[in-house]
């Protein structure tokens, strides 16, 4: 059994990655992409991943057509006792969904930033693994040389 150094659960030998899912730590002498990102975030950026994990669900679509029903239903004048204080063409409420755009754009294409570090620090652990791996290989073979010119040499000897 392999022991996780983070939050010390028990792993199957084999384990590639923590077992506990709250944990999910990467085990082995390799670094996790997903830590090294999470230790490179920013406050800022772990907003925008959240805004834009939500902006991403349903339900972001049903809270908004709940608030343009709302909304509609309010300044047409449906309702006893609320005036409406957004007459038709709804300018106040054009206002808002563009600062509501403005905003969701600047959270996208941050969220999108932090996708493209993922990818390259991605790939630069899958070179880091490459280059290891390599040296390992070449190790190998020269090891698995020098057995067989050890064994050819005690061959020729007897």
């Amino acid at each position: 059994m392999t022991t996780c150094p983070a939050c010390g659960g028990t792993n199957e030998p084999d384990a590639v990655f923590c077992a506990n899912d709250k944990c999910r730590k990467a085990l082995g002498p390799f670094r996790y992409a997903a830590e090294e990102i999470d230790l490179r975030a920013r406050w800022h950026e772990r907003v925008a991943e959240r805004v834009v994990g939500w902006v991403g669900h349903s339900s972001f679509f049903a809270v908004h057509l709940l608030w343009f029903a709302v909304w509609w239903i309010i300044n047409a004048g449906s309702v006893r006792g609320i005036h409406p204080f957004d007459l038709y063409p709804y300018g106040l409420l054009g206002i808002l969904l563009a600062g509501e755009a403005i905003l969701l754009t600047g959270f996208v294409l941050i969220s999108q930033n932090r996708q493209q570090v993922r990818g390259e620090i991605r790939t630069e652990l899958d070179y880091e693994v490459n280059v290891r791996t390599y040296r390992e290989v070449q190790a190998l073979g020269e090891a698995m040389r020098r057995l067989e010119e050890r064994m050819e040499r005690m061959s020729t000897e007897r």
